[in-house]
């Protein structure tokens, strides 16, 4: 059974054991590269397999990589390798594209795409594995798994090293994904080395510290390089930066020298993703030839790891690898029933503007109660309604929103939008002036369909100005928080709905 069976999409679906797995075959693919062993490395030769390679993006190792991959496991491959000349450059959405890979019967698609998620609509999309070679500025996986190859063959381990990562932090996929393959082995501590304005996300930084790994930030290589085992540095990537001022401020990250080379410890290795730009160098090119340079050696590997991946995918190996897809804290529902307290019903007073029946919404986030208002339509159902932001007058630092809607009863559905939007709500439905059942509210495992709520990431795939007619969705993370479904952006629910605010 293979692996791989919907691909590689992200570094979360693997768990420490599978990545060491696939290392391993790795290992022996790159061997029997090495002495011409035909047999031992051409797995599909036997096969009528055909890959399709289908690059959204310039990429030279990641794709001729791949393709040399491809051909050595005796596949054939299809594809492009820019828009242009394809009916991209037409106006074709990326959905219709795979539909067309897909119905020419490829056994395997390798995307590399500008927007953050493609990957991941591309695997939902059509049948067959899909590879990410990069989408956007989120991860760049298959590129992990040769950089821990990498490090595997210079230090025979991939726990208790100090991985130093340095550059552009913060749209540097190859740097992200790494950092987060590395939180999976224990013991490891990161340095990170990047302007402010270029720091690695908040999201993979907080849970590398959840995770039990070290965090050391440094402003400085000349302190940070003597400390460490492995210097990964990357790229400062103008094209991904719409402010011009960024990439002057980029400049500060530093350069690897052969000075600072002179003051690492014994078995240090210095590695790139590559390209190094040859106007803005982070690495001077008097280390190319270095003993303890590994780019090229780290390049070169791209090959039999991603041999081992597509042998995986298509079944051309054996494979025992238990994935682990990334664990959701999820409850069955997001409603718990709280008991009621019975009181007898006082002549001629009314939940105000609740005369009879309704639905009282208690404990809103302060100053939601005009947006749930809003989103669900009462004015345009005519709905008698009241809201406020009121402050407790038993606890005066206990300020909440509260809606009071006449007549009007909640679907689930929109208990949900409540839920969603206010974590921690209360509800109370009014029969007879009395209250007959209360309901508190946990944020649901997953938050769809509601109108105009949209990704706060403008480079996530779903993001409506980019046409793809992608849904956007969004899973539950914790207690207030949640990630977009397609590129993993995390925030709280204040964040993602603070769109909707302002329209």
């Amino acid at each position: 059974m293979a692996l791989f069976r919907r691909g590689l999409i992200d570094i979360h679906s693997l768990s420490p054991e599978g990545i060491l797995s696939i290392l391993e075959l790795a290992r022996r693919l790159k061997e029997a590269l090495a002495r011409r062993d035909i047999p031992g490395y051409k797995l599909g030769r036997d096969r009528d397999m055909l890959v399709a390679l289908l690059f959204y993006e310039n990429s030279t190792r990641t794709r001729s990589s791949f393709e040399i991959a491809a051909l050595r496991l005796g596949l054939q491959v299809t594809g492009f390798g820019s828009i242009e000349g394809s009916s991209v450059k037409k106006g074709e959405s990326l959905a219709h594209t795979l539909d067309m890979f897909d119905a020419y019967q490829c056994d395997a698609v390798i995307l590399r795409h500008p927007l953050d998620g493609a990957a991941k609509l591309a695997s939902n999309r059509v049948g067959i594995p899909v590879f990410n070679a990069g989408d956007g500025k989120r991860q760049h996986p298959t590129q992990t798994i040769l950089d821990l190859f990498t490090i595997l063959e210079r230090h025979g381990r991939l726990d208790h090293l100090h991985i130093g990562l340095s550059g552009d932090l913060k749209y540097g996929r190859t740097a992200h994904t790494l950092a987060l393959a590395l939180t999976l082995f224990p013991g490891n501590t990161l340095h990170l080395n990047a302007p402010a304005n270029l720091a690695m996300p908040a999201a993979i930084t907080d849970l590398a510290r959840a995770r039990g790994t070290e965090v050391v930030l440094h402003t400085s290589l000349e302190r940070m390089v003597p400390e460490l085992d492995i210097f990964y540095q990357t790229r400062i990537q103008r094209e991904r930066m719409p402010d011009p001022m960024e990439f002057e401020e980029a400049k500060k990250a530093g350069v690897f020298t052969l000075d600072l080379m002179d003051r690492t410890r014994p078995g240090f290795g210095l590695m790139h993703p590559l390209p190094i730009d040859k106007a803005l160098p982070g690495i001077l090119p008097e280390l190319d030839d270095h003993p303890g340079a590994l780019y090229k050696t780290q390049a070169g590997n791209g090959v039999p790891t991603r041999m081992a991946q597509l042998a995986l995918a298509l079944g051309l190996a054996d494979d025992h690898i238990a994935g682990a897809q990334r664990e959701i804290d999820s409850s069955d529902s997001f409603l718990t029933t709280l008991p009621v307290s019975r009181k007898p019903v006082r002549e001629g007073v009314s939940i105000r503007p609740i005369r009879d029946r309704g639905v009282v919404i208690d404990h809103l986030r302060p100053y939601a109660e005009s947006l749930l208002a809003r989103l669900l339509k009462l004015e345009e159902r005519g709905d008698i309604y009241r809201a406020a932001t009121v402050r407790s007058v038993k606890r005066p630092e206990n300020i909440k929103g509260m809606l009071m809607i006449e007549d009007r009863a909640l679907t689930e559905a929109e208990l949900a939008l409540v839920a969603a939007l206010s974590p921690g709500a209360r509800v109370n439905r009014i029969v007879n002036s009395q209250v007959i059942e209360k309901l508190a509210l946990a944020l649901p495992d997953t938050i769809a369909g509601i109108e105009s709520l949209h990704c706060p990431n403008s480079g996530c795939v779903s993001r409506p100005e980019h046409r793809e007619h992608v849904a956007p969705s969004f899973v539950k993370m914790g207690p207030d928080t949640v990630a977009c479904t397609w590129c993993d952006h995390v925030m709280n629910t204040r964040e993602l709905f603070s769109s909707l605010s302002r329209i």
